[in-house]
């Protein structure tokens, strides 16, 4: 087990940086509602389309999956053709759109609750971006229809194309559970001789709301369990939850994580109630350009039990099972506790902190907040650790957490705060790591004595590179099969939470292949933010990685999410790494800490001649960026002739001086 050093040291040396002082972004999250009910999402090139029950099929858009609006009913009049079947129904329930033979096709049903009087059908579309020529959705009729006297319930469509290129449909709900079709790809109906097959199945009890997705080879069918839609005074009988199954073939074997089959009642639950968010399912799994997410409702119990969509990522283990990550808040590389993996853990409510809730009662051998988390970049990283405490038995001045991260346990030291439910920004250590691209697990178990934990924070430690590939979203952008960063003209791609201290200077080039001219800006904070750098782009339309020059950055402190944005682009260009380096004299923008001499009170750097001079003699340490200690002493003249390039941090007497060696 690792122990305190390595942390202390971190939080000592980071204390010194202006981390609270130039921020990427409020540290404290603030929950954006949507109402929806039976959720689908897909992604396209410019953001995401919702579409969910009871509102005509109406078309909701976002650039973010946050930030949502209304677009126009793809449905405005139900087609009547459903009532032959369903002759009660109220509304279209349970959408599920995706792109296959060359059109979106957005599945539905129509049924009457609680009996099996159901029909479902499709709609096309030849876009799906409403501002498109092509766009319109038009009704196909019919695929498969049930009656009252029929085991299984023709609603809740999950179309999938499976790695041999053949198209399938899940649905069922209650009865026999849940079953499968394969699909003609042209038609969009049901194949000429396709046989039914039962894939899931509780002996009558709960099971509904199928959706299908593919990783590594194997396929995964999502389903929900139990009770839903009870709201208001009946809201404590919501069991609605979500669970999962894995075969290597889509239409059948699927067992879940213990081994047991669906078709026995198996089923790995991967969401139930926490918190006020009662009957977290009825949702759907949807690829994104960098990772798989899942679109869940929720109940809410503060607001009587209306129902909201979460977005989340689904977390991959190294033997290829999903868990759930965290609804989607508004930044991709945080964590908020009350939304982990909670066991013999409260949550509990207060104003001071992020979204208003946080962990509380971490205090038992069992305790134990498990946070999956997707990193597009791998590499060095500060998790800025936000909790609270006030008193020990001993009288001790803090308390601890175990904190693993990815199998390697740390316990990390909590210097005492003062408050319970406060959340002061002294609230915060800092625990340097290194982080996998892709699927991170962090738990968090009591240590010594008690404190509370709000939120988990993932900050880039940047050098000299940043891989393209490694961006958090954007919109016009994909990952090629050669996981490459594809963009073309008006796109931009996020890297959240970048230390811009550790940036070794400020000059800026950026690797490109088959680029046809037009500009790459890297901005901070936003999209529209301030140009921090501008690489114009060659027309030749090389096949080969070029290297392109860029202007020189300014001075920057703290934390910044960068943007990296297209314009003018010729076609789509692909990006490498984003490199940084000296600032090139001959550019502009000359970054200030590259002038030869820099200074804080009582010390004072003379690049020219690799010296440090400190005020009085004094102890002091010279650490790298990552917190490890290079070289320490006593005295008023620190030597730095023998130590390699690159940027460090001097501390003495309470004081911190970054230098460029």
């Amino acid at each position: 087990m690792i122990r305190c050093s390595k942390i202390c040291t971190a939080a000592f040396l980071f204390a010194g940086l202006s981390f609270e002082a130039a921020f990427a972004a409020d540290w404290y999250a603030k929950e954006h509602r949507w109402a929806g009910h039976d959720p689908d999402i897909i992604r396209y090139e410019d953001g995401y389309v919702l579409a969910t029950t009871d509102n005509h099929m109406l078309m909701q858009f976002s650039e973010d999956a946050l930030n949502w609006k209304n677009g126009d009913p793809a449905m405005p009049e139900f087609s009547k053709w459903l009532y032959k079947y369903a002759p009660n129904m109220i509304d279209i329930w349970a959408p599920d759109i995706h792109y296959v033979g060359g059109e979106y096709r957005m599945y539905y049903c129509g049924s009457e609750m609680g009996i099996r009087s159901s029909g479902m059908g499709f709609m096309s579309s030849k876009e799906i971006d409403p501002t498109k020529p092509g766009y319109g959705w038009t009704d196909q009729g019919e695929v498969i229809h049930t009656v009252k006297s029929d085991s299984y319930n023709a609603i809740d469509a999950a179309v999938l194309k499976d790695l041999d290129g053949k198209v399938w449909m899940a649905f069922g709900s209650w009865g026999t559970g849940i079953h499968i079709l394969e699909l003609d790809e042209t038609t969009g109906k049901v194949k000429s001789g396709a046989k039914m097959k039962n894939i899931a199945n509780r002996g009558g009890a709960g099971v509904e709301g199928a959706s299908l997705i593919e990783h590594n080879g194997k396929y995964f069918l999502f389903t929900a369990w139990d009770n839903c839609c009870k709201k208001g005074a009946d809201l404590e009988n919501n069991s609605y939850k979500t669970t999962v199954g894995r075969s290597n073939r889509i239409d059948g074997g699927y067992v879940d994580r213990s081994g047991k089959a669906l078709l026995d009642g198996g089923g790995t639950i991967l969401l139930n109630r926490y918190g006020r968010y009662y009957g977290p399912a009825g949702g759907e799994a949807f690829e994104d350009v960098n990772r798989l997410r899942f679109v869940n409702h929720y109940y809410d119990k503060n607001d009587g039990g209306n129902s909201y969509i979460q977005v989340r990522d689904l977390v991959f283990t190294e033997d290829n099972w999903p868990e759930m990550g965290q609804p989607f808040l508004g930044r991709y590389l945080s964590a908020e506790a009350e939304h982990g993996i909670l066991t013999h853990v409260d949550i509990s409510s207060s104003s001071k902190a992020s979204n208003g809730e946080f962990c509380a009662y971490i205090n038992y051998d069992d305790s134990k907040i498990r946070l999956p988390m997707i990193i597009p970049q791998a590499g060095d990283y500060l998790i800025r650790y936000r909790y609270d405490n006030n008193w020990t038995e001993d009288g001790a001045n803090g308390s601890s957490h175990f904190v693993d991260i990815n199998g390697k346990t740390q316990e990390v030291q909590l210097p005492l705060t003062g408050a319970w439910s406060e959340f002061p920004e002294k609230s915060v250590v800092y625990i340097p790591t290194k982080l996998k691209r892709g699927s991170n697990f962090i738990e968090i178990t009591k240590g010594k004595h008690y404190a509370e934990l709000d939120r988990l924070d993932f900050l880039r430690i940047i050098r000299d590179t940043i891989p393209a590939n490694g961006f958090d979203n954007g919109i016009r952008v994909r990952l090629t099969d050669k996981d490459e960063l594809a963009i073309k003209d008006g796109g931009y791609a996020i890297f959240e939470n970048v230390i811009t201290d550790s940036i070794v200077g400020a000059g800026v080039s950026v690797q490109v292949k088959n680029s046809a001219g037009g500009v790459l800006n890297l901005r901070k904070e936003s999209k529209k933010g301030d140009v921090i750098s501008k690489c114009e782009l060659p027309t030749a339309g090389e096949s080969k990685w070029v290297e392109v020059k860029c202007s020189n950055m300014p001075k920057l402190e703290g934390v910044q999410d960068f943007y990296l944005t297209a314009d003018g682009l010729g076609g789509e260009t692909l990006v490498g790494n984003i490199k940084f380096s000296e600032a090139d004299t001959g550019s502009v923008a000359i970054r200030e800490g590259s002038r030869a001499l820099s200074s804080m009170p009582g010390m004072t750097y003379d690049r020219s001649n690799a010296v440090v001079q400190l005020a009085n003699d004094a102890p002091w340490s010279l650490f790298d960026m990552n917190g490890v200690v290079v070289k320490q002493g006593y005295g008023h003249e620190i030597r730095l002739n023998s130590v390699t390039r690159g940027m460090y941090l001097v501390r003495s007497s309470n004081r911190t001086l970054r230098i460029n060696r």
